[in-house]
């Protein structure tokens, strides 16, 4: 079989390569490398997120993009932060408000909606079981995954020039965010430090074994 398979980390790559050699087609592969990417690359990426899928499937007649974008919650509304307008970022991503609210905290998080879009393009052209794409993923945050220069460079400098909040800032916020991304001594991990997310682990065991609707 001749396949090609694109990911920003490796081992997303391999998780989608080993469904290839198990028989499975480019929407298994590609699922399967979606949650291995979000577990090694997870301020990218994840099953907190939301995106798109082009699915192209000549054989079968079949070329449409699945969407599965976020949901705002149902109170808000488009004029409940305007008061708080700072401005725009200097690279034109993003608005500023005041204490970035919009950007950490629980006013920053939508309903997501990758797990969704992921269980829907499966279930119309997928062969492989839900749980047999899951399963990696949670087996690889459980070991832990080495921490890559790209991936500490965005800990690290990523926000710095953009008037954006840092993302080792956001990694900081939470008790949970320094006990799984930073060293005792208080510094963001570098690169070569493992890290181990247990309870995302747990989670995508728990998504693995019960299915896309209880999360």
């Amino acid at each position: 079989m001749n396949a090609m398979i694109v990911a920003p980390q490796p081992e997303a790559v391999e998780a989608g390569a080993l469904v290839l050699k198990r028989g499975g087609n480019a929407i298994d592969a590609a699922i399967a490398c979606a949650f291995m990417q979000g577990v090694v690359d997870p301020q990218m990426a994840g099953i907190g997120g939301f995106g798109s899928m082009q699915v192209y499937m000549p054989r079968r007649g079949v070329h449409e993009v699945l969407e599965f974008y976020a949901r705002a919650p149902l109170k808000a509304s488009p004029e409940m932060w305007s008061d708080l307008l700072v401005g725009q970022s200097r690279d034109g991503f993003a608005f500023l408000l005041e204490g970035g609210i919009s950007e950490i905290g629980y006013l920053a998080v939508c309903t997501p909606g990758s797990i969704k879009g992921y269980a829907e393009a499966l279930a119309r052209y997928g062969t492989f079981e839900w749980a047999d794409v899951v399963a990696p993923a949670a087996t690889q945050a459980r070991r832990g995954f080495m921490v890559r220069p790209h991936v500490h460079w965005y800990w690290s400098q990523d926000g710095v020039d953009t008037g954006e909040v840092r993302t080792v800032d956001k990694l900081r916020f939470s008790n949970t965010g320094r006990a799984i991304y930073f060293r005792p001594d208080g510094t963001v991990k570098l690169p070569g430090d493992v890290v181990v997310n247990t309870d995302l682990a747990q989670t995508l065991e728990r998504i693995a074994a019960a299915g896309p609707d209880i999360f």
